[in-house]
């Protein structure tokens, strides 16, 4: 018999995430996020205003990705790891950061959905080392550098628009 191991985060993990959701936040242009467990647990927040239903979207949001990984194996798929709902105010943006975390993004429609999966792939590629990489201080952060390189690669992508 398989088992699973516990999801275990420590304060210096958490303090790295908290900073880094805040930071996606900010140049993405997102009004929410949340890291939570594939379980349906909060881990963190980041945003602008009280949230009540977290716990709600925290366990919803992780059973609609169990949902999809069962819908890609019936589809001979290896696993999707991105799951994406466009409403009329608000989009919602499930990532898969690691087999135990997923990372929830809303956003209003004025932001553009390019630029949210751009910054929120850099991100997880971050929180990927803060949870499964060596604990010490040479864990990148997204940094100003990133934002300006992500800028200019989004006005290449649209240039001709």
């Amino acid at each position: 018999m398989a088992r699973r191991k516990g999801l275990v985060i420590n304060d210096r993990q958490l303090d790295r995430c908290d900073d880094l959701l805040q930071k996606l936040k900010e140049v993405s242009g997102s009004s929410f996020l949340a890291l939570i467990s594939t379980s349906g647990q909060p881990i963190t927040t980041a945003s602008d205003e009280y949230h009540p239903e977290t716990l709600s979207l925290a366990s919803l949001a992780a059973s609609s990705f169990a949902a999809t990984q069962q819908l890609a194996k019936i589809l001979d798929e290896n696993e999707f790891t991105l799951l994406f709902h466009e409403g009329k105010a608000l989009n919602l943006h499930v990532s898969q950061v690691t087999d135990q975390v997923l990372l929830i993004v809303t956003f209003g429609r004025e932001t553009q959905v390019g630029k949210v999966r751009l910054y929120t792939q850099r991100a997880i590629e971050v929180l990927r080392q803060i949870f499964d990489g060596p604990e010490d201080e040479n864990t990148p952060a997204m940094d100003a550098g990133f934002e300006a390189a992500a800028g200019t690669a989004m006005d290449d992508l649209f240039k001709d628009m």
